[in-house]
């Protein structure tokens, strides 16, 4: 028996070597096709599909819903999606690229009568592909490479397959997932087209007419067309199996009822989910859900607040006491209890919480509430603090974004008018009443921090903190001004608010300078006042529980009065316009601007205010437009806005003149690029010469001094710095330009002495006619001032006991200490004092600070509180008063 066994061995192999010659892919007949749709479907596709169930696995595994927003249809619409899979993705292409590579056969098979063939023949020979398992492997790298979210190369590979596929089935498959591409990138109009035009009824199998389905509830999901969504998002549940999918969607289904009032539908659904018996995340989220659908008019509201009372109460809940806060505070509202609503929502915000977008949501809550009071301020404060805790993905965050900014921007305004009121208000107190409210303050703070509770003095009673919140509030201003110049309706402005703050006046270097007088005098004032209160008064205006801290900043005088006076008009008329423009509220805007022509009859932002209550109602209120059009044309004539609205080719040549400054700034820059810096200065000089006043010039002139740096020398380009700084020093350019003059001074030194001797020769003046004081400088703010200060006393009585010198002593922005001596009847009795201080001998300094004295008169005094550079100064006293 034996040899026989060895010969059929031999005669299989033989047969099985045949076999195998006989299927090549380049030869097409009944076995071989066989042969390599086995082989193809076991040995290859088998191993890339498994893969690719693996990643799909991982994705809903690593994914998280946050039931408290509208699920996403598919939970590989998660950015995070390609972290999950990308591994099992790349190993389900590789196989399926390793099947298309090996066993596709494109060979036509050979008939033997091709002119006398059946039409099942014929459907054979106009085959692309004979491979089955090739039409699938495409479909497979294009969902894989979907879920690692390579969109456009996974949409060439369906539109492939959806064109070429032998399979009607595949190619309505790879159809389908075409329109998700476009659901995924936005193209809804696209993706509408094609699901619409695919025929996908009852003879289709289940699979593929719930892939349809939820494709078209995802498209208007995405939309938030959520009324849209419930039809097809229904069919897709009918005709999907999977327990985790079902109760997702069903959970979604009663979302969208919610999210189109229909509470009755909502109601239904959520308790089906919670029948569905879910795992207990979701479970829990179906019944936070329900407060906010209830219909109290047909059910017990009492038994759901029940319910959720018994949910705070179990400590498995108890990371979830926020939405539970949340529930009962969705459930307060329904019943009209604002009041109630609110002190959940807040016990919301304020809960601990694992889920930051639910500690948003609350804020958001809040947010709504105050704005549609409407209470602006409390809205902009708690949208500041919805935006802070949602995530960025969520999916009103940009729309919530755009409307915190927008609020802001009247808030901001708001505020300062809020606080000068305030102000003035206790400004104008008798001193008694005003010192009663102010004890009343302290014992109340007193009490507060006695009992435990921290003190909100900060907020509500510190009349100096509105001007710090005024403060953070002008940056937001200023950010609004980096775009405001740049929109044209907002151009012709520019002008008038140049010369509103700065006067009529040429661009020169020191055109700033005439304010500086005036700033620095209400400072030395200031620094006077606290001297004369004593060393000790700079600290009691930092301690909230003493008078001094209540009293800073008040207007008791008629020009801080006027100052007020002033901000409050400024802030009208950016809260008028904020309402009309930001808000939508043009009778509000209307009635802000109004207000500011009646209680400041006569400030200069009359003008604009009426320009803007004609604009604001023009199309609205046609009676009270055409009444500030008159007013403005009647009293203010020769106002920059009477000649907009009496010569509209005014306005033109504003536009006209931007447009060529924009296109001589470009040309300016590309000469520049091209390193042809003569040239490109000579275009910057001429555009600030044409437009010296437009917000483009700091550009302008930044540019300029790049062009310098390349032809010149340091000294040259840190002039040009300077040029710039001193013209525009609230732009970014100006900054950027400081921040180079810093690098330049560190890296060469001797230029700073020069500039600073430059500097000082323009800012200070040297008259020996003028009044003197002796100003002993301690380049340490750690100095002892106390000790110093009695050391200058200690000399002044051993060696002028009959003479009335006064010494006060004052710290300078935390940057150095000045003590002056004043009283010298002229110049050359303050000359003879100086020379006979020897601060080595007299001045107690163990820490070997740097000590320095100078005379200075009263007027450069002034300018050296706003300078606040010493050594600036000592170089001109040196220069001038010494040789």
């Amino acid at each position: 028996m034996a040899p026989y066994k060895t010969q059929y061995k031999y005669l299989v192999i033989l047969g099985l070597s045949l076999f195998l010659t006989d299927c090549s892919v380049e030869k097409n007949t009944d076995s071989t096709r066989f042969y390599h749709n086995m082989t193809a479907r076991y040995n290859i596709y088998f191993n890339g599909y498994e893969s690719f169930k693996e990643g799909v696995a991982k994705v809903s595994s690593n994914s998280r819903d946050d039931y408290g927003e509208v699920l996403k249809v598919f939970e590989y619409s998660d950015p995070a999606t390609p972290s999950y899979c990308r591994s099992n993705m790349e190993s389900a292409i590789q196989k399926a690229s390793k099947l298309i590579s090996l066993k596709s056969m494109t060979a036509k098979p050979d008939l033997k009568d091709k002119n006398d063939i059946s039409e099942k023949e014929r459907e054979l020979l106009d085959r692309k592909e004979y491979n089955e398992w090739v039409d699938d492997s495409y479909l497979l790298i294009g969902k894989a490479r979907f879920y690692k979210h390579e969109f456009k190369e996974a949409a060439a590979l369906f539109e492939y397959s959806s064109s070429t596929a032998n399979d009607k089935g595949i190619r309505n498959e790879a159809t389908i997932w075409l329109a998700r591409v476009h659901n995924e990138t936005g193209n809804y109009t696209e993706s509408f087209r094609i699901l619409s035009e695919l025929n996908i009824n009852s003879e289709n199998s289940k699979t593929l007419q719930s892939m349809h389905s939820s494709t078209m509830a995802d498209l208007f999901v995405k939309q938030k067309r959520y009324a849209e969504a419930i039809g097809p998002l229904r069919s897709a549940i009918d005709m999907t199996s999977g327990k985790k999918t079902k109760y997702r969607w069903t959970f979604l289904l009663a979302q969208l009822y919610e999210q189109t009032d229909d509470g009755t539908q909502a109601t239904y659904f959520y308790h089906k989910v919670i029948r569905m018996r879910p795992p207990y995340e979701v479970e829990f989220y179906a019944r936070i859900h329900l407060p906010g659908v209830l219909d109290v008019n047909t059910m017990n509201s009492d038994e759901i607040r029940r319910e959720l009372e018994k949910m705070l109460k179990d400590s498995k809940n108890r990371d979830f006491q926020d939405q539970i806060y949340f529930a009962l505070g969705n459930l307060a509202m329904r019943e009209g209890n604002d009041e109630k609503a609110i002190e959940y929502f807040r016990l919301s915000a304020s809960a601990p919480s694992i889920n930051q977008n639910q500690k948003g949501r609350s804020y958001l809550a809040l947010a709504g509430y105050f704005y549609e009071k409407p209470d602006y301020i409390d809205a902009g404060m708690y949208y500041d603090s919805a935006l802070y805790f949602l995530d960025q993905n969520y999916s009103d965050y940009k729309v919530l974004k755009t409307k915190s900014l927008n609020l802001n921007a009247l808030v901001s305004q708001l505020v300062i008018i809020q606080a000068e009121d305030s102000l003035q208000k206790v400004a104008a107190m008798s001193e008694q009443e005003r010192n009663a409210l102010i004890s009343s303050i302290i014992a109340r703070v007193t009490k507060e921090e006695s009992e435990g509770r921290t003190s909100d003095y900060s907020d509500r009673y510190n009349m100096g903190q509105f001007y710090e919140n005024e403060r953070r509030s002008q940056n937001q201003i200023d950010q609004e001004g980096k775009w405001y110049f740049y929109n044209q309706s907002a151009l012709t402005f520019g002008r008038t608010e140049f010369r509103r703050r700065w006067g009529d006046r040429r661009l020169e270097d020191n055109w700033r300078r005439s304010n500086r007088a005036v700033v620095a005098f209400m400072q030395e004032d200031s620094d006077r006042e606290i001297n004369r209160q004593g060393p000790d008064s700079g600290s009691a205006r930092l301690d909230y529980k003493s008078p001094e801290f209540y009293l800073q900043n008040l207007p008791l005088t008629d020009s801080l009065l006027a100052i007020s006076n002033d901000r409050i008009a400024d802030a009208m008329l950016n809260a008028g316009k904020a309402y009309a423009e930001k808000i939508n509220d043009p009778s509000k805007g209307t009635e802000t601007l109004e207000t500011l022509t009646y209680r400041y009859p006569q400030n200069e932002l009359v003008p604009e205010a009426l320009f803007n209550i004609y604009r604001i109602n023009k199309d609205i209120n046609s009676a009270k437009s055409e009444t500030a059009r008159q007013k403005l044309l009647a009293n203010y004539p020769e106002s920059e806005f009477a000649r907009i609205l009496s010569d509209p080719a005014y306005y033109e040549k504003i536009l006209a003149d931007q447009k060529m400054a924009e296109s001589l700034y470009l040309k300016a820059y590309d000469l520049y690029s091209a390193e042809n810096f003569t040239e490109a200065v000579a275009v910057t000089n001429d555009a600030l010469v044409k437009y010296p006043e437009n917000d483009l010039s700091p550009k302008f002139m930044l540019l300029r001094a790049y062009c310098v740096a390349r032809q010149t020398d340091e000294r040259s380009f840190k002039e040009e710095l300077n040029k710039l700084i001193k013209a525009w020093p609230q732009s970014d350019e100006s900054k950027k330009a400081g921040e180079i003059i810093a690098y330049l001074n560190q890296k060469l030194p001797e230029l700073k002495v020069e500039e600073d001797r430059a500097i000082a020769q323009e800012l200070y003046v040297a008259d020996t006619t003028k009044n003197h004081v002796f100003a002993l400088i301690i380049v340490n703010p750690a100095f002892n001032i106390n000790q110093a200060t009695f050391d200058v006393i200690s000399y002044n009585i051993d060696n002028y006991t009959n003479k009335n010198y006064k010494t006060e002593g004052n710290q300078v922005d935390g940057k150095y200490i000045m003590i002056t001596v004043s009283g010298f009847p002229g110049y050359k009795t303050a000359l003879d004092y100086y020379n006979g201080f020897l601060v080595e001998k007299y001045i107690r300094n163990i820490s070997g600070s740097k000590i320095f004295s100078f005379l200075i008169s009263d007027e450069n005094l002034i300018i050296l509180n706003d300078d606040k550079n010493p050594d600036r100064y000592n170089i001109f006293f040196i220069e001038n008063y010494l040789k």
